[in-house]
């Protein structure tokens, strides 16, 4: 019998999908980096989709072949790897960096404009009732398509188009000149800016919350669990598509009335707060509030349910509460500050996933998996190191890095791109020696 989800629900769970992506780096960084780039902000943003947009939809189509698990993805590598892997992704993206981001930006760029002077105190209540609400919806993983695709999702959508389409019918500016990187390199400017989102870590965790969900509304066939999770992606993507453009678009208009912000939700607030007043504001902090909680709830879902079936002792609702509270303590950090600290992690972890969704990709097609993906990771590991290093000033350090300066893409801290493309040719070539036909 082929097993069919309902136009209703396969809507719901891409809306779904898209709300548990569209989260804090999603809103306050495409702003921003459209300021910089200026006249060059279509570049920009093409760069951002490749790894905002283009890498989650194929990573979710990855995760959909393999049953939807971190542990599947990564089967190829030793069990202890696979394991330290995991934990690395789910405890950064998770409890310490991109949950507690969500917190904070909900806080700075949603209730900040209402507060004559903000202070520690309102911002530890602001996350006590914010991750007291993700901590609630995130006890019952089965239900998110009712909680957070039929319900929270169709409304924020709403929010979204009046603050997408604004600046079309009303803008405040024209585009000034490209800054920074953006004025010589715009493409790949946006492409590692696209890393600040996180999506694709988040893609990679976000698999088992959606096949969870698909299985609790009874698909269970393998080909159909990948075909509904593939429409779901591309609703996803398609959303996602849509919010960035527009806020690249609204950025490179606000040169003007913001000229050198801190961050993209300065932009945000600064530009509704001129269009709309205080309505603006009330509509921003109900647009960032519903997209940073939904990004919570399946971030906290799919680390809980991952640590269960990690360690096969662990209470799933246990671990929910003690994940919302160590997020609720980080989300009480400066944001700027936590930000640049977590820049060089990104420029390690995005490389080696992005290694990871495209060797996913064309896993059937590689004679030996295991020596292909044990040698490329490796490779992608050490050079991205190099990337993130480059930001240490110490002299020896800067010595280390002279010979490889001459590796394509070194500027664009893409040293890794080549290296790593070349280590798959040759593995494979080696492969197919070794390997019995």
């Amino acid at each position: 019998m082929k097993q069919r989800l309902s136009l209703q629900n396969i809507v719901g769970m891409g809306f779904m999908t898209f709300a548990m992506f569209l989260g804090a780096g999603n809103l306050i960084f495409p702003p921003l980096a459209g300021q910089l780039a200026g006249t060059h902000v279509w570049l920009a943003a093409a760069g951002f989709l490749v790894t905002g947009v283009l890498l989650p939809l194929l990573a979710v189509v990855m995760i959909s072949r393999v049953g939807g698990g971190f542990n599947e993805i990564t089967g190829e590598l030793p069990r202890s790897m696979i394991a330290l892997m995991g934990c690395c992704i789910y405890i950064i993206v998770v409890p310490i960096y991109g949950v507690p981001r969500t917190g904070l930006v909900a806080y700075e760029v949603g209730i900040i404009p209402f507060l004559k002077e903000p202070d520690s105190t309102s911002r530890l209540t602001y996350s006590v009732i914010f991750f007291g609400t993700a901590w609630y919806l995130s006890l019952y993983p089965g239900k998110l398509l009712e909680s957070v695709g039929k319900i929270i999702t169709p409304a924020l959508i709403l929010l979204l188009m009046i603050l997408g389409i604004s600046p079309l019918i009303s803008p405040l500016g024209e585009a000034g000149e490209p800054m920074n990187g953006y004025a010589e390199n715009p493409f790949f400017s946006g492409f590692l800016e696209g890393y600040m989102t996180m999506d694709a870590l988040a893609a990679l965790l976000f698999g088992i919350v959606i096949i969870t969900n698909l299985k609790s509304h009874g698909i269970t066939s393998p080909d159909a669990l990948v075909r509904y999770s593939v429409i779901t992606a591309f609703i996803a993507a398609f959303g996602l598509a849509l919010v960035y453009l527009s806020l690249f678009n609204l950025g490179s208009q606000s040169h003007g009335i913001i000229a050198q912000p801190e961050n993209g939700g300065q932009i945000l607030s600064v530009y509704v707060n001129k269009l709309f007043g205080i309505y603006g504001n009330v509509l921003l902090a109900t647009v960032v509030t519903l997209a940073c909680l939904t990004t919570a709830i399946g971030l906290i879902t799919a680390a809980s349910e991952y640590f269960c079936d990690l360690s096969g002792k662990l209470n799933y609702k246990v671990l929910v509460a003690a994940i919302s509270l160590s997020c609720m303590m980080f989300a009480n950090f400066n944001l700027n500050q936590m930000i640049e600290l977590f820049i060089p992690v990104l420029l390690v972890l995005y490389p080696v996933s992005i290694a990871l969704i495209l060797l996913g990709l064309i896993k059937s097609l590689l004679p030996n998996p295991q020596l292909v993906y044990r040698a490329t990771l490796l490779v992608t590991f050490i050079l991205s190191l190099v990337d993130a290093s480059k930001g240490l000033n110490h002299p020896i350090t800067q010595k280390l890095l002279v010979p490889l300066e001459s590796l394509p893409g070194y500027d664009f801290n893409l040293s890794w791109v080549a290296p790593s493309v070349v280590t798959i040719v040759l593995t494979c070539l080696i492969g197919k020696r070794i390997t019995p036909s």
